[in-house]
């Protein structure tokens, strides 16, 4: 009681001085005394809100500049890009007479292992049609937050949700911000008769209603509005985006290929030594395949009926739990009595895979346990299905996808080269014709530039082996151990370092914990001390590790080290670095083939003149 006496004496004390100190502003002007002043501490405050408004404007900039909205608007670009050159390479061609499509013998010639499937000018030629988004906005509260003076609009950008919350009688203003890449799930409920929520991921963890909270028909129009813009600006848009970029630059390599054949240049890939010389001044060490065979993959629908019993019959078994299995996403349904729910989720925003097995025959994935909990096998099959789709439309396959795209594009700018130097076109252009042709401001990426030799990005994605560790923590074991009756008995932790993910394993007498988190999805890798800087673990979003009894530090280090170096080099770092080196080798073609097509005297767009001799680009125009 004394101290609690004094604390509040001491509190109001500071308090009166504090504002006795306000009161009093430049009554002393003491050397020996420092006086805080009413405009020192408005001064303070200003300098304060300038430095917060200025930290946020350096962090969005770096968002918006690197993140997802960056990556989107660069596949645009390079979108159009390839677009170009699908058009102008066929136009060159048929300049020079080519037939196309070329014949069997010649394809069986230039491609002995199998010829790849041919299309036709109209087939190469798709330009993209992207949607494009106005701005809506939608001004949602529940009643009883307007009881606390609270207003708020969810308004739908162009590349991101922002939402703009102005409560309490000062009126302070909260205001975040996502791109739809980042929004992991949107999910509609319904319940208690007429009763309908929302939540969309970290963006809004709690249920978010409109007025009475029978406002369905405003809740269901942002809920789709919101599914049908993560869909298209998401992972799922940036995935698809992505295949029919690597498609074309794949159609660019098989016409860049016939053209060196009709030229009589050399069409073996990589070239000798000496062409490289020629081409680059150097001897590039260069890749002679595409690294991954089967890099993303598509599936097919599947539905599984996952309702547990158990809870089921806390609802007089009214209750169906469903898991649907689309191509690019999954759909997570539970209906009953009371209401039903309806998640939906990109396979690419799919942290982790989570395969249980408690108290010897319960079984669980991802937090859903079927029928009564010994349903083993569906278990099994639902979390390889997860995982299958996780790795084969996700973050894997993304990175997967650009680094062959980048490996094509590459080989496509060293073929275009040779045919270059074949036809005696001057590469790279004088200053004067890029001018010319581009304007004063252009500056075109040198041969070092890119993935042969740019110093910040290149190699940006390795692989780096698989590793293994015993990562068993002995105080959380001794815990599981006793708080269990022994049952439990010891509790081991296995981590598994693969290729493209993290594998952490929990094993104890009574249940296996499986965990299964792509590198891109680990978040912040992040050392920790406690204990007075004794004790070490390593925190990811995955969970903390800390081996042993938490005081090795060098092993600590060496698993954070070693998580950080595959979530830069396998991870969303990497997919920025490559998509970057890409636009750099697009860039490079893109004048390559400007140049060829001035040396051809072919125009692009074509003039009528050339759709007439050529009848087979006519629809390319039309």
């Amino acid at each position: 009681m004394h101290s609690w006496a004094l604390w509040s004496f001491m509190t109001l004390a500071v308090g009166f001085a504090w504002l006795d100190a306000l009161g009093n502003a430049r009554t002393s002007d003491s050397p020996d005394h420092q006086v805080l002043h009413s405009e020192d501490l408005f001064g303070f405050i200003v300098t304060t809100v300038e430095l917060d408004q200025e930290i946020c404007n350096e962090l969005r900039a770096r968002m918006e500049g690197r993140g997802d909205t960056a990556q989107r608007k660069q596949q645009t670009f390079l979108m159009e890009q390839i677009t170009k050159l699908t058009a102008q390479l066929p136009l060159v061609m048929s300049k020079r007479g080519i037939a196309w499509p070329p014949s069997d013998s010649i394809l069986s010639k230039l491609f002995p292992q199998g010829a790849p499937s041919v299309k036709t000018f109209k087939e190469l030629y798709s330009p993209p049609q992207e949607p494009t988004f106005d701005t809506q906005s939608w001004d949602v509260v529940c009643c009883c937050e307007l009881l606390n003076c609270v207003s708020r609009t969810i308004e739908l950008g162009p590349d991101e949700v922002v939402i703009r919350t102005v409560k309490g009688l000062d009126r302070a203003t909260i205001t975040e911000r996502r791109p739809y890449a980042q929004i992991d799930d949107v999910q509609k409920n319904k319940g208690c008769g007429c009763c309908v929520n929302m939540t969309a991921g970290e963006l809004l963890p709690e249920p978010l209603s409109n007025g009475t909270g029978c406002d369905d028909a405003t809740i269901t129009q942002i809920v789709d509005e919101l599914k049908r813009r993560i869909e298209i600006r998401g992972n799922i848009g940036q995935m698809k985006k992505l295949e029919a970029i690597m498609e074309k630059v794949d159609d660019l390599r098989l016409l860049m290929t016939v053209l060196q054949h009709e030229l009589g240049v050399d069409t073996t890939y990589p070239p000798s030594q000496s062409v490289m010389s020629q081409l680059y001044g150097q001897t590039p060490l260069l890749p002679p395949i595409r690294p991954h065979a089967k890099p993303s993959e598509q599936f097919p629908m599947k539905e599984y009926d996952v309702t547990n019993l158990c809870a089921s019959a806390c609802c007089c078994f009214t209750q169906k739990d469903t898991i649907t299995l689309e191509p690019d996403k999954q759909i997570y349904k539970s209906v009953n009595c009371i209401g039903d729910s309806v998640n939906s989720m990109p396979y690419a925003q799919i942290s982790s895979v989570d395969e249980e097995r408690d108290c010897w025959c319960l079984r669980s994935v991802n937090g859903m346990m079927p029928g009564c909990g010994c349903s083993g096998n569906l278990v099994t099959e639902v979390a390889t299905e997860l995982q299958q789709r996780k790795v084969g439309r996700g973050d894997i396959a993304q990175l997967k996808n650009q680094e062959n795209t980048m490996l094509n594009a590459l080989e496509l700018s060293v073929r275009t080269g040779t045919v270059l130097k074949k036809v005696g076109v001057q590469y790279p252009p004088t200053q004067a014709t890029m001018s010319e042709d581009y304007g004063p401001a252009f500056k075109l990426p040198s041969n070092n530039d890119g993935y042969l030799g740019e110093d910040k990005h290149v190699g940006p994605s390795r692989q780096h082996g698989e590793k293994d560790w015993d990562v068993t923590n002995y105080c959380e074991s001794c815990c599981i151990c006793v708080c269990s009756l022994g049952l439990a008995g010891w509790q081991s932790v296995k981590l598994h370092l693969g290729e493209e993910e993290v594998t952490m394993t929990k094993k104890n007498c009574c249940g296996t914990h499986t965990m299964r988190m792509p590198y891109a999805q680990l978040g912040s890798v992040d050392m920790e001390t406690c204990c007075c800087g004794k004790c070490y673990n390593v925190e990811t979003d995955g969970g903390a590790i800390a081996p042993a009894c938490g005081c090795d530090k060098e092993i600590t280090e060496a698993i954070s080290d070693e998580l950080q170096k595959r979530k830069v080099t396998r991870g969303n770092i990497a997919q920025v670095q490559m998509q970057e080196n890409l636009m750099i080798e697009v860039i490079k073609m893109n004048v390559q083939l400007d140049q060829l097509a001035k040396k051809e005297n072919v125009a692009y767009p074509p003039d009528q003149a050339t759709m007439e001799k050529a009848p087979s680009l006519l629809p390319l125009w039309s």
